[in-house]
Formats: structure tokens, C-alpha cells, sequence
């Protein structure tokens, strides 16, 4: 019986034997290696990791302490630093500072420019708002072609363009101005300056056309105060103040002359003349209340006139002994005249209104 066991247990032990050897094998034949090997192998995998994990770990802690990092050159170190060393970190810290200085160097060069440039484009800007001239062309050149025509302008028998009077080209699409309403004012369609003209260098043509426009604008408004609107008429009036003063300033270069022309001359007197009546209505100039500045604008008006009729004499005459007036002369001596007589009774007003008036007989009619 004992006998049996032992040779059974020697059979089970030869069995394992076996089934351990025909496992191997099969697994050498699926080209697996040596468990040791392997074992091996991950042990060493695992220490890379931790030292990787502690690796970062501690950059992490450097981080957050802002401690420098391993890599760092001027992290120090237990050794000491020799003389290479140090002569090649000073050498690099004097690079360093060299590029430090060229680059602030540069850049305040640059933040200048864009002030400079900056501050040229803010004074471009402002100049062109005070100044939007609109190109003309020059007499002679074909006149291009508007996709919107510009309302025609009615002239009066004055020979001065009537404002609001406007009325659009024939054939037009209706692009112009509207019709006045039924009971408004003209003053209405009259809008201000949107831009200087730049095409002519005749200073006396512009400073005459700004003078037309003043007196015009001064008509608008004494028609719009007949109609009771008052804040209409001293807008205008102001209007015709800015254009009349730059009308005066067109003239100085003209004037400045030492034989300035007579047309220039009578152009001035009327613009000075017109500013005399906006300062009486407006500035409260008046011979009883202003006396010595009243008294000095009526001057001024006066000379411009009085310089010509001074030197457009001729002599005629046998002995070529009488003195006549030119016609620039004869002309600014009735503006004189006709500015004296607006002084003394320009302010008449009748006791009984005009309109007031009957005449024997108008009731039968």
C-alpha cells in the first residue's frame, strides 16, 4: 500500500515536472522571456517613475516658493564657482545689459515717433475741419457731370441772387430743394457755409461775393423780423456779420497797397457800413449812449470812402485849374452822403402807421 503511494506521488511530481517544462516551452514559443528578466525590467521602470514623480514634484514646490529652477545658472551651489565661471556669467550679464539698453533705446525712439505722428494726425484733422475747401476747376475746363443737379437760383432786379428763391432745373428727378410751404418764411432754405472755395486767387472777386452774401442774409433777416421772427433774424444777422468781417480781412492784402484800387477801397466802406448797422441793432451803438465809439466807427466808414473821392480827381479847364470828381469819386461821395442821411433820420418813425392812412374819398370807393 505504501509502496502504491510512493509511486503514485513519484508519478504526480513527474507530472508537474512536466506540465511546468511544456508550459515554458510554450511560452519561449510565444516569444515570451524569463519572468526574472521581467521582473527586472518593471522594477527598474518603477524607479525611473518616482524619480520622475519626484522630480516634478519638487519643481512644483520651486514654483510655488519662487525658488530658481535646477536648470538655473545663478542658482547657487554648494561647490565653489571658478574663475571661468564667473568671467563667462559677467561676461553674460554685461551682454544682457547691452540688449537691455538698445532695446529701451528703441523703444522710446519709437513711443516719440508715434507721439509725433499722433499729434500731426489730431492738428491734420482740425485743420481740415476749419478748412474743407471744395476744388474748382480752372475757367477753360470741361465741367464734369453731376449725378444730382443743383437747384437753379433766381436773381432779383437788383442783380443779386434772391435767398429761398430756389427753384429746380427743368428735367430735373426732383433731387433739388422743395418748395417753400404755404406761409414760411424764405430764410428757411438758406443753410450755413459747409466749405471754403479754393479756385480763385482774386481777393477782390471773393471779398464782393462775400459782401453780396452778407446783404442778402441781411435782407432774409429783416424779412423774417417783419414777420415776427426774431430769433430767426438775428441768427442770420450773425450770418452776415462772419461773412462781412471775412470779406474785410480778403481785402487787406489789396489794402495794404500804397495806392489801394478803388473798387477795393468802396468794397470796404460797404462792408464797414453794414457793420455799423449790425452794431447799432445789436451791440447797442448809438450816439447818445456810445458817443466817442460811435463817433470813431463813423469815421472809419467814412475814410474808406474819402480815400477815393480824394485821388479820382481830374482837372479840366482851359488852364486845366478845376477840380472834377471821377465816377469813383461822384460814387463815394453819394455813399457818404446817402450813410450821413441814414444817421440823422434812420430811425424816423410817422405817428400814424402807413397803413393807418385814408384819403379823402377812399372810404366812397
Amino acid at each position: 500500500m505504501i509502496r502504491g503511494l510512493r509511486i503514485g506521488g513519484g508519478a504526480i511530481h513527474v507530472a508537474r515536472t512536466l506540465l511546468v517544462t511544456a508550459l515554458g516551452a510554450g511560452l519561449l514559443a510565444q516569444g515570451i522571456r524569463d519572468p526574472q528578466e521581467e521582473w527586472r525590467r518593471a522594477q527598474r521602470r518603477l524607479q525611473q517613475n518616482r524619480a520622475e514623480v519626484d522630480r516634478l514634484v519638487d519643481m512644483r514646490f520651486r514654483h510655488d516658493l519662487g525658488l530658481p529652477a535646477a536648470e538655473d545658472p545663478t542658482r547657487p551651489t554648494g561647490r565653489p564657482m571658478s574663475t571661468l565661471q564667473k568671467e563667462r556669467m559677467l561676461r553674460d550679464l554685461r551682454d544682457q545689459e547691452g540688449q537691455n539698453v538698445a532695446l529701451s533705446s528703441r523703444f522710446n525712439d519709437l513711443r516719440r515717433q508715434f507721439e509725433e505722428l499722433r499729434q500731426e494726425a489730431v492738428a491734420s484733422a482740425e485743420r481740415k475741419a476749419d478748412e474743407a475747401f471744395v476744388v474748382v476747376p480752372s475757367a477753360g475746363t470741361a465741367r464734369p457731370q453731376q449725378r444730382h443737379p443743383m437747384p437753379a437760383m433766381e436773381t432779383n432786379s437788383g442783380g443779386i441772387s434772391s435767398p429761398g428763391e430756389f427753384q429746380p432745373n427743368p428735367g430735373s428727378s426732383g433731387s433739388g430743394l422743395q418748395p417753400l410751404p404755404a406761409g414760411s418764411s424764405p430764410a428757411v432754405q438758406l443753410t450755413r457755409v459747409r466749405g471754403q472755395i479754393r479756385g480763385s486767387d482774386d481777393h477782390l472777386r471773393v471779398a464782393q461775393s462775400l459782401f453780396k452774401a452778407g446783404q442778402a442774409l441781411m435782407d432774409v433777416a429783416d424779412d423774417a423780423r417783419e414777420e415776427g421772427d426774431v430769433k430767426t433774424a438775428e441768427s442770420y444777422d450773425q450770418r452776415a456779420k462772419e461773412r462781412l468781417e471775412r470779406a474785410i480781412a480778403e481785402l487787406e492784402p489789396l489794402l495794404a497797397k500804397p495806392a489801394p484800387e478803388y473798387a477795393a477801397l468802396f468794397c470796404k466802406g460797404r462792408c464797414l457800413e453794414l457793420l455799423f448797422r449790425h452794431s447799432e441793432r445789436y451791440d447797442s451803438l448809438s450816439l447818445r449812449r456810445t458817443t466817442r465809439l460811435y463817433q470813431q466807427r463813423e469815421q472809419e466808414v467814412r475814410d474808406a470812402f474819402l480815400a477815393i473821392s480824394a485821388r479820382d480827381v481830374k482837372k479840366t479847364g482851359e488852364n486845366g485849374t478845376v477840380e472834377v470828381l471821377g465816377s469813383w469819386g461822384m460814387a463815394a461821395n453819394a455813399a457818404v452822403e446817402h450813410f450821413r442821411w441814414l444817421n440823422l433820420h434812420g430811425a424816423y418813425q410817422p405817428v400814424t402807421p402807413i397803413a393807418e392812412i385814408t384819403w379823402p374819398g377812399e372810404k366812397d370807393k
